[in-house]
């Protein structure tokens, strides 16, 4: 995989137009089989009562990931290698590590496989949009006889999300992380100060009228990113669909109804009105963070389990108070749910693999085992971190390099650890209950996604870039007041019509 290697190179030199994904509006940073009496990965030599059942034969493998990916996002490449040999140890095999930093991590995935050079194992970012580009392009090897042979992975996934992993009927990747959905998380201070009321499920109308009250009280009332793939959670109580939908078992525009056009008109109020925030186009997830726990906002959209990162960044900045969730608004119909985004990331394994068995023994072991994720969210124990009286502490070389040392990576997971064999910091222990509440509660409230198959249209796979893009275009038009919602929708039609809108949806629901 030498070739990949000068293919990074030539990146960081020449920009390349190769643009085959829409951005990302999270991240891609939960629990298991595995020696639960193990406290945490230690260094790559193990002892032989430890070691895990590997195939004698070692292979050469390829794993293009982010660079905070390995080891509690520690981006020292010291550190990345220390997770890269575990790895090895417990797979039996000479992995190379293509780590390209977050940002531009799916530019350079695109080149790499254009290059014809793929790597053995690979990310790939909204999967459930893109898994079919990949597919179609030749890039991923079918897993579902693989996928037999691994019950580590089939024990702990739903078949429905292994089914929206799929293209032409055949499993192209699995899962990195479990399910994700977000929901507002507020500010109990502000809440009480000025005297604002809202049910973990109000109305459209209370949250309207409640947030009313926090306008001109210098501070945002509500603050969002500019990624509006979020938008479905103001979508979802006027029971509409951002995007391409099904209703009464047909493929239907869901963008292009009465209920998305009420859904952003009561969007395009709370801008106007300034609940919303002013400066949303703009604004990074970092951003919103921030405003939230610092106490520039009052509330925010983000991932159910956030509330420990949330409680320990405000007190470290001197805005310390209570968050509580907003698991949903319930619209005139008493529709509702949050922002489901099911399947984000993805891991395949190159169609021109020559070991695909052995790449899936790694992912097993990585994103499977409870060992794996434990060396994936902490790294190894003496280079990330060490336990101090039983309670885990960074490295300083870890803490200077970006290092996360976070309980709620675990959460994103899907084997569910509960015993970490060391303890967190006291502050954390006694959030953990609560956090888990949230975590259980959430997925209660869980509104619509759907997966298109992409072997039903090829106007479909054709137009699906323009389609996103225009839709965001539109509706962030008429959110900022720049046009009407009619006005909005004439020039959306007109778009509709180019694409032969009609045509794809009559090809999809053949």
């Amino acid at each position: 995989m030498a070739k990949i290697r000068k293919v990074i190179a030539l990146i960081m030199v020449a920009v390349m137009a190769v643009v085959m994904f829409a951005g990302c509006g999270g991240e891609s940073g939960q629990a298991g089989a595995g020696d639960s009496t193990k406290a945490a990965v230690g260094t790559a030599a193990v002892s032989s009562n430890q070691q895990m059942d590997v195939p004698k034969e070692k292979v050469k493998l390829s794993f293009f990931l982010s660079q905070t990916g390995w080891g509690g996002e520690a981006v020292d490449p010291e550190l990345m290698a220390e997770v890269e040999k575990v790895i090895e140890d417990r797979t039996n095999t000479d992995l190379e590590v293509i780590a390209p930093p977050q940002s531009s991590y799916n530019d350079k995935l695109n080149v790499v496989l254009a290059s014809g050079d793929i790597p053995d194992i690979f990310a790939v970012r909204k999967a459930m949009d893109n898994i079919h580009v990949m597919a179609s392009r030749g890039y991923t090897m079918p897993l579902d006889d693989l996928i037999k042979q691994a019950p580590e992975i089939t024990s702990l996934v739903d078949q429905t999300y292994l089914d929206y992993l799929k293209a032409d009927g055949k499993l192209q990747g699995v899962p990195m992380y479990v399910p994700l959905s977000k929901f507002i998380w507020m500010r109990k201070d502000v809440m009480d100060a000025n005297g604002v009321k809202l049910s973990e499920t109000p109305t459209t109308d209370e949250f309207y009228n409640e947030m009313k009250k926090l306008v001109g009280k210098g501070v945002i009332p509500f603050t969002f990113a500019k990624f509006l793939d979020n938008l479905p959670f103001f979508f979802n109580p006027f029971g509409a669909y951002y995007g391409i939908g099904e209703k009464d078992g047909k493929y239907i525009d869901g963008f292009n109804t009465p209920e998305a056009k009420e859904a952003l008109a009561y969007v395009a109020k709370l801008y106007k009105e300034k609940i919303w925030d002013q400066e949303f186009l703009t604004n990074e997830n970092t951003t919103i963070r921030e405003n939230l726990f610092s106490g520039k906002a009052a509330s925010t959209l983000d991932y159910y389990n956030r509330y420990i990162y949330f409680i320990t960044e405000a007190e470290n900045v001197k805005a310390a108070t209570e968050f509580v969730p907003i698991y949903e608004l319930k619209g005139p119909k008493g529709q509702g749910g949050n922002l489901y985004e099911a399947i984000q990331d993805a891991l395949c394994i190159s169609s021109k693999s020559k070991n695909p068995d052995r790449a899936l023994d790694v992912l097993k072991y990585y994103v499977y085992s409870e060992e794996g994720v434990k060396l994936r969210c902490l790294g190894v124990e003496g280079k990330h971190y060490t336990l101090e009286n039983n309670v885990i502490t960074p490295t300083e070389k870890a803490k200077n390099s970006g290092y996360k040392c976070d309980v709620n990576q675990f959460y994103l997971y899907y084997p569910k650890i509960t015993d970490f064999g060391f303890k967190w910091s006291e502050t954390i222990e006694k959030l953990i209950p609560q956090q888990v509440k949230f975590n259980d509660e959430t997925n209660r409230h869980l509104g619509p996604k759907y997966s298109i198959p992409s072997n039903k249209s090829d106007l479909y796979n054709k137009n699906l870039s323009g389609y996103k893009k225009k839709i965001d275009e539109i509706s962030s038009k008429i959110i900022m007041g720049s046009c009407s919602v009619d006005e909005g929708y004439k020039e959306y039609e007109a778009f509709w019509k180019s694409i032969n809108g009609d045509g794809m949806l009559a090809e999809l629901n053949k």
